[in-house]
């Protein structure tokens, strides 16, 4: 996972959005809820662009499939209750192991500006769904079909969500996650929004471990090399400007090169970028992401 900066809010949307939720309406009406999903489905070039055209909870590459998914649910809660295996990029659950506890989700957030992110549609439709654990638990109630209470407007600062948000301020995925040289992701210290994010969106999943893998093998070794050049500029120049621009927002799974070579060399991304300016190399990275991006 890699930390995004939300894009500005089209002009306008603010106000499009106020008059959606009016005609929404409230729980109980005829016919509640009809939600415009063209809506958000038109800010998809914004997010694109943003995100670089990648999933914000596992960096696959995205095209026509990715999803303006809402981070809060709008229709409904579920819970987790068995993971399921993985079969040709696809999970095998049935309704009984991610039953809605909700009956109402967080619906005056449909239309919300700070409630999407673009996700990839396996993240998303396969994975997470209405999936949004949150600490501390949410409060029960004695319902025949729906075990906890919905959501309420006054929840929102109360309860602090388990699923990590790429949009999140200051986020640093490094106090989270950490990845095996397989490219498998971990919880770091078994910290419960790591496990939780990684549980929800399935990115311990066979298909993207051994997406992974021959990335993580790379930077691994690289990140050892670094430490080995520090006396040798040619090839720590080499070896700096390709770790950097591995690790480069444009790049696949820059989120794992950038963890993975802190777990290595116990340094910050931005000693590494710190380094590569104060040498004059930062030149030499611009001209491999203007070349890759040119290939988009």
């Amino acid at each position: 996972m890699l930390n995004f900066k939300r894009p500005r809010r089209p002009n306008g949307l603010k106000q499009k959005s106020k008059d959606q939720l009016n005609a929404l309406g409230l729980p109980g009406s005829n016919g509640w809820p009809k939600f415009q999903d063209k809506f958000w489905q038109g800010l998809k070039p914004n997010f694109m662009k943003a995100q670089y055209q990648k999933c914000g909870y596992c960096e696959i590459q995205i095209s026509a499939h990715g999803d303006v998914e809402h981070y809060r649910p709008k229709s409904e809660v579920q819970e987790l209750i068995a993971e399921g295996t993985e079969l040709a990029n696809s999970r095998k659950l049935k309704g009984r192991d991610k039953p809605a506890i909700t009956e109402m989700g967080y619906w005056w957030l449909a239309y919300e500006w700070e409630n999407y992110l673009l996700s990839c549609a396996i993240c998303n439709q396969k994975y997470k769904s209405a999936l949004f654990p949150v600490a501390p638990d949410r409060p029960t109630r004695n319902h025949q079909k729906f075990k906890a209470q919905d959501p309420k407007k006054s929840d929102i600062k109360k309860e602090q969500p388990l699923l990590i948000n790429p949009f999140e301020k200051d986020l640093d995925p490094y106090e989270h996650f950490e990845f095996l040289k397989s490219g498998v992701i971990k919880a770091r210290n078994d910290d419960p929004r790591g496990k939780e994010t990684i549980r929800v969106c399935g990115l311990r999943r066979i298909s993207l471990s051994r997406q992974r893998g021959p990335r993580a093998v790379e930077i691994w070794d690289d990140a050892l090399d670094f430490l080995l050049a520090r006396n040798n500029l040619n090839e720590l120049r080499r070896i700096a400007t390709g770790l950097y621009f591995a690790g480069h927002q444009v790049n696949l799974y820059a989120g794992m090169v950038r963890i993975i070579f802190k777990q290595v060399t116990f340094l910050d991304w931005n000693n590494l970028e710190n380094l590569i300016k104060q040498e004059g190399w930062m030149p030499i990275v611009e001209d491999k992401v203007r070349n890759a991006t040119s290939l988009n």
